[in-house]
């Protein structure tokens, strides 16, 4: 189950943010709506890749699948979405979108080690 959450995030959070610009409703609530947007996304996105492959019964210090797991889809996905925008007709690289990509997914990531009560419940 976790490992489908986790894929079907990343298929929604590719096209949402490689979607040309024009396509996209011109909504701002808002200020730094886009901002909190990014970093919801990035919360999320590494919450559910954390638990994927993970030992259950390893220590975090040494459980290399788990820091795999962050520093892939936490960090480098949040680094090359944002980047791939470059490609993007009316989509722009902005580095505080990267910043806040890669706060999320730092978040997602202590989020996950916080509570082990509820990180298994999608398995």
């Amino acid at each position: 189950m976790r490992l489908f959450l986790a894929v079907s995030w990343l298929i929604f959070l590719s096209l949402a943010m490689l979607t040309p610009g024009k396509s996209l409703p011109d909504v701002n609530l808002f200020d730094f709506q886009d901002k909190l947007i990014h970093l919801l996304c990035f919360i999320t996105q590494s919450y559910l890749w954390c638990g994927i492959g993970v030992d259950k019964s390893g220590k975090i210090p040494t459980n290399k699948r788990l820091w795999f797991n962050f520093a892939m889809f936490g960090i480098l996905i949040g680094i090359f979405l944002e980047t791939a925008q470059l490609l993007i007709p009316n989509r722009a690289f902005e580095w505080m979108d990267l910043i806040v990509n890669i706060f999320g997914g730092s978040i997602g990531f202590l989020a996950y080690l916080r509570w082990p009560s509820i990180k298994f419940i999608l398995e």
